[in-house]
């Protein structure tokens, strides 16, 4: 398997001169790729449905949060710490009713129960109306034009060696590569120099 690391450069005379200290460096010419991106950089809009398996997880988490949020409600009004309307003491009256640990317990498993099917509908609703286009950039920061000096780099120290050459003459950003590069941005520049297979 072939590792390349690849400098991206703006303009044909940094690359040529990297190019150039690079086989003044004891880089080989048919270890040198000289590739000129034929992409515009303007992003693609990718349609993107949701998956069942998002929907789910999405179910969950709403139900998990809703249905703590109502247990926890539900233990208040189980405790009597929070008292639903209509069970309000007017005046001088008592409570109909006695708090027991099947009043608690009760409350605790209707604050669960509501809050769950609330949650799992509301995280359901939210993954289904959330955007269902994503952009993405093909360029890679990279602009119709540009070049980039891939340089095969089976071995750490040569890719390190190749990167610092790189950087010295004016690479702006680095990209690696296995194999070969994407064919749909890249295409050979100069035909003297072969192409990866």
């Amino acid at each position: 398997m072939k590792n390349f690391i690849g400098g991206l450069f703006r303009n044909r005379e940094d690359a040529d001169m990297a190019r150039k200290a690079l086989r003044e460096n004891g880089f080989e010419e048919l270890s040198l790729n000289l590739l000129e991106c034929t992409h515009d950089r303007a992003a693609d809009v990718l349609k993107e449905n949701p998956r069942i398996q998002s929907i789910a997880v999405a179910a969950l988490i709403g139900a998990l949060t809703l249905g703590g949020i109502g247990g926890v409600i539900g233990l208040l009004v189980g405790l009597g710490i929070i008292t639903p309307p209509g069970l309000e003491p007017q005046g001088g009256a008592t409570l109909p009713f006695e708090i027991t640990w099947q009043y608690t317990f009760t409350s605790v498993v209707t604050g669960l129960i509501f809050g769950g099917v609330t949650g799992a509908i509301l995280g359901v609703a939210v993954r289904l109306l959330k955007a269902k286009y994503r952009k993405v950039d093909t360029g890679q920061a990279a602009e119709k034009g540009d070049l980039m000096l891939a340089v095969e780099a089976n071995d750490l120290r040569r890719e390190s060696k190749a990167r610092s050459v790189m950087k010295e003459y004016g690479a702006v950003k680095f990209e690696e590569f296995r194999d070969t590069w994407n064919t749909e941005i890249w295409s050979v520049y100069d035909e003297e120099v072969p192409q990866a297979s």
